[in-house]
């Protein structure tokens, strides 16, 4: 960073109080764990097994960063953070706390209490804190309007529950990755897929929890989630499981997202039981057409709008609902930050596709993608949200891995997956993305719109949706659906920077009924 960190008290005398606490507060010892389970044919190496996790790492995708210059909160702060979030630092030094935020890969949440605004300022600029909660005991009014600043909190249960909120909206429609065919990540999750189908692992749930326990032994909520996995786990809900928040979701789709090779051979037994499940679902019996309402940031709605006509995958299960309502109310729920892009997608899928239903609730039951699923993107659009329209292409997906292997056909999917893996060594992205099926052409742009085709006059999504609303979900014709004829398409970066310049203006006070919202 190019920017000087300010600190908040003195260096040195913070420095050595921020490692003494560290020291205390996570006298963590590495326990081994026994893996001894022999190696089968067709199962995966020991020696990709693991015996311990390191206490001092993160392996969920989400950091606390608590700073408190001047050590005014209540003791007990630190262990209240864990209980939502896992992996929590405490900091009294704002310098040491940017350089850690700084080289930090993780999301960060960062909490203080200092109203510092050059601390503040710097902490809204780091491209990884995701969100900023100010906890103000001095009873003194104080504002300000940074993107980033969630809320300003006069009681520690006021922030506890604002960071619950947060936390759980931020996962449900921000945590998802989307990997499209040019990119190194979207050969490796192809390739690991398609090992996943076909290698069972020789670690299975005694040793999981074995490793599990070690790593979250002073989280007893974890360890009560881990204990209910080991008395009630059974093959048949390995996919319930997977999804389960905040164990062992968190984990495993960390894993996945940082490619740690150990942890997700940890993790293989429950993956294989889930992806072999949803294979095993019989057969659909007619195409149809799922929703997904989420929040974005513009530059993944670039990609999108760069990428029609090609494939992209997520690298976890891919979560949607039948209902068109739910997944708009989704997309317009309140905006804890007003930079993010409310975006709707719309889903096709042939009979082959292979989904569950889960019943969580009678009236919008949801709808389950296997792991890493491949989609075409058909178009994007925009009006008032963005419209992201996709089709099911998951032996497109197949295709590539096959092709890729069948290039290195004396390296193993180890090697492969390394390969890919590794900037630093021969990776192949195919030059030309793969071919598109005949009937897919008719979906692409003629060609690019300009800024002045784009209607910005048209009512809000919020009116149409209410209007949607009163229709019936089964109703033959949805006038949602409808409005969406009108929608002009979108192919260059100009036309994304209008849309995320136009949803600022409109979610202008989308901040504010974020924190209306939170603290009901």
């Amino acid at each position: 960073m190019s920017k000087k960190y300010m600190s908040t008290t003195s260096s040195n005398k913070a420095d050595k109080s921020t490692n003494a606490d560290k020291t205390k507060e996570y006298p963590l010892p590495l326990v081994s764990a026994s893996l001894s389970s022999p190696t089968i044919k067709n199962t995966v190496p020991q020696k990709c097994c693991i015996k311990y996790l390191d206490p001092q790492q993160n392996y969920e995708s989400v950091t606390f960063i608590w700073l408190d210059p001047q050590s005014q909160s209540k003791d007990n702060i630190v262990t209240t953070l864990r209980m939502i979030n896992n992996y929590v630092q405490s900091y009294t030094d704002s310098l040491s706390c940017f350089t850690s935020i700084e080289s930090s890969k993780d999301k960060i949440f960062f909490i203080c209490t200092s109203t510092n605004i050059d601390v503040i300022s710097t902490a809204n600029a780091m491209p990884n804190v995701e969100a900023i909660f100010i906890l103000k005991l001095d009873g003194l009014a104080f504002k300000t309007d940074f993107v980033k600043v969630i809320g300003i909190y006069e009681e520690q249960e006021e922030l506890v529950r604002a960071l619950k909120q947060t936390l759980e909206t931020c996962q449900q429609i921000r945590f998802e990755e989307f990997l499209f065919e040019t990119e190194n990540t979207f050969i490796w999750l192809q390739l690991w897929r398609d090992d996943i189908m076909t290698r069972k692992s020789n670690i299975g749930k005694q040793e999981f929890m074995e490793v599990t326990q070690n790593y979250y032994q002073y989280n007893n909520k974890i360890l009560a989630l881990i204990r209910e996995f080991g008395h009630s786990y059974v093959v048949a809900d390995a996919l319930s499981w997977c999804l389960r928040s905040p164990f062992p979701s968190r984990f495993i789709s960390h894993a996945l997202y940082s490619r740690n090779m150990e942890n997700l051979n940890l993790c293989r037994f429950l993956i294989n039981g889930a992806t072999r499940f949803l294979q095993q679902q019989p057969k659909h019996k007619s195409s149809t057409q799922f929703y997904r309402g989420m929040k974005l940031h513009s530059e993944f709605v670039t990609s999108f709008a760069k990428n029609i006509g090609k494939l992209m995958c997520t690298s976890w299960f891919f979560v949607c609902t039948k209902s068109r309502t739910v997944a708009l109310a989704a997309a317009q729920s309140p905006a804890y930050r007003p930079d993010l892009i409310p975006v709707f997608f719309k889903i096709d899928c042939d009979s082959k596709t292979a989904y569950v239903e889960l019943f969580e609730n009678v009236s919008s039951p949801v709808i389950v993608f296997d792991i890493c699923t491949t989609f075409r993107i058909l178009y994007v659009g925009q009006d008032q949200m963005v419209i992201v329209k996709m089709k099911i292409a998951s032996d497109d997906g197949r295709k590539a891995a096959c092709e890729y292997k069948k290039k290195y056909e004396s390296a193993s999917i180890e090697e492969l997956l390394d390969q890919v893996a590794c900037p630093s060594k021969e990776c192949i992205v195919p030059e030309q993305p793969l071919k598109q099926p005949a009937e897919n052409r008719e979906h692409q742009p003629s060609s690019p719109p300009t800024s002045k085709t784009i209607p910005f006059s048209s009512p809000t999504y919020s009116d149409r949706a209410s209007g949607a609303s009163a229709c019936e979900e089964c109703a033959p014709t949805d006038l949602t659906v409808t409005e969406y004829e009108r929608i002009q398409r979108l192919s260059s970066c100009d036309n994304i920077e209008i849309v995320k310049n136009t949803t600022n203006k409109l979610n202008r006070q989308g901040v504010k009924k974020w924190r209306d919202y939170i603290r009901q």
